[in-house]
């Protein structure tokens, strides 16, 4: 054997340095020429003990050639007396474990394995150097030397098996993200017919019943995780209310479009209620949600979310007053009446005159009104709902038809629009826009 001069500190001392010619290379040469009928039987091994990730040829045969090539190294890191802390790992091995994040197997599954297959490997090279070591004084120095580096290398192992399995896991999120993103925009934009297609680049059932909704930030926030933030609220929601699944989408920095879909159509007035009446699925301080209606299939998804897109709108135009969730069912009209917010604000100043006037009277004056009307002209009715003596509301309603220079009944249509569409356009200047 050639006297070669290790790189390994441990190997250094006399002793250890004798011992490392005289037992340890010799039994690093039996590993490497044994590498293959071993490695084959820490596969079967394997196997026999119930693992389900080598379920077909072609994975047995990775697995195979993966532990084959760390028995060689391990062999030829003993045989050169090479540092077993400063290895990389064998091709084969990366690529089994960077397969491994492609076929969703978690890193776990590989560690403990490799542990176990590290203690035969002991085993078998322990029992080697029993036969091989001259004396019982070579014997306690080749097993120190050999536990020693074993662990050395398969801690250095599964350090980099580590490293690989989250770059490459990382890779495959960056690309899973920008496939789903790019499907979902061509879903919105309806570039997208094909709900298999779609459904495979999404990662996402797409045929299913779907409930859009957006959940935004209603302040600025210095968050640095604003998204993941936003995105973890809208897959709570989902599991709230029991959905087999759900998807978001980045709309700009401070808000995420979402999808919960199942097997069945949701009702966005019950998942309203629910996160609005559940401390558990209550939303986070300063979030927001919108809700579209249920839709199905690939043109159910855009249509509910346009709908919480424009929900959201409104919500936003009504900043002051809008509760946490607001749902599309609910501000439909609104919604239809505010697609240009500032042609609104002309209609509803044009219609109430000097009761669209910004002071707290004729803001009074004109949310009795409204209430007045929805409850169908009726005093005691409005009266519960304003907390306030039916004869006050009498009072207010002549007070309001003189702002308005005119009676109640005239052109009831448009007034009872414009009084809904003041909260929502109270703040925006009616002259903007226009030719001065």
């Amino acid at each position: 054997m050639t006297e070669l001069e290790p790189q390994w500190a441990p190997m250094r001392d006399a002793d250890a340095k004798r011992v490392w010619h005289e037992v340890l290379q010799p039994v690093a040469l039996q590993l490497r020429e044994s590498s293959a009928f071993l490695s084959a039987e820490i596969v079967r091994k394997v196997r026999a003990e119930g693992a389900d990730l080598f379920t077909e040829v072609p994975d047995t045969q990775e697995a195979m050639s993966s532990s084959e090539e760390i028995l060689r190294l391990l062999a030829q890191i003993i045989l050169t007396g090479a540092d077993p802390s400063r290895i990389e790992l064998p091709p084969a091995f990366a690529a089994m474990i960077r397969g491994a994040v492609w076929r969703h197997v978690p890193l776990s599954f590989h560690t403990q394995n490799y542990r176990r297959a590290h203690q035969d490997v002991w085993q078998w090279m322990f029992n080697r150097v029993v036969a091989t070591a001259p004396s019982s004084a070579d014997l306690v120095i080749a097993v120190d030397l050999l536990t020693i580096l074993l662990m050395n290398f398969v801690d250095r192992s599964l350090m980099i098996a580590d490293q690989v399995h989250e770059a490459e896991r990382n890779t495959w999120l960056q690309g899973a993200a920008a496939s789903r993103a790019a499907t979902i925009d061509d879903v919105l934009a309806g570039r997208e017919r094909d709900v298999g297609a779609a459904s495979a680049r999404a990662r996402y059932d797409l045929g299913r019943h779907h409930l859009g909704m957006i959940a935004w930030l209603d302040r600025p926030s210095d968050r640095h995780d604003t998204l993941s933030y936003l995105s973890e609220v809208v897959a709570g929601v989902g599991r709230s209310v029991g959905v087999e699944s759900s998807v978001t989408h980045p709309l700009g920095s401070s808000a995420v479009a979402g999808w919960a879909s199942g097997r069945r159509p949701l009702d966005a007035d019950t998942v309203a209620r629910q996160v609005l009446d559940s401390s558990a699925t209550g939303l986070p301080d300063g979030v927001s949600l919108s809700l579209g209606e249920p839709g199905q299939s690939l043109d159910g998804f855009r249509r509910s979310h346009l709908e919480a897109g424009h929900a959201r709108r409104v919500a936003s135009l009504m900043s002051s007053e809008a509760t946490a969730v607001t749902t599309y069912g609910d501000v439909a009209v609104l919604a239809l009446c505010t697609a240009d917010p500032e042609h609104a604000a002309r209609f509803a100043a044009r219609t109430l005159g000097r009761l669209a006037e910004p002071d707290d009277h004729a803001a009074r004056l004109a949310e009795t009104l409204s209430v007045y009307l929805s409850a169908r002209r009726n005093r005691a009715g409005a009266a519960k709902r304003l907390s306030v003596h039916p004869n006050t509301v009498s009072y207010r309603v002549r007070q309001a038809e003189e702002l308005l220079g005119r009676d109640i009944d005239e052109n009831s249509l448009e007034l009872r629009i414009a009084l809904s569409l003041l909260p929502a356009v109270g703040g925006i200047d009616p002259t903007r826009g226009l030719d001065r």
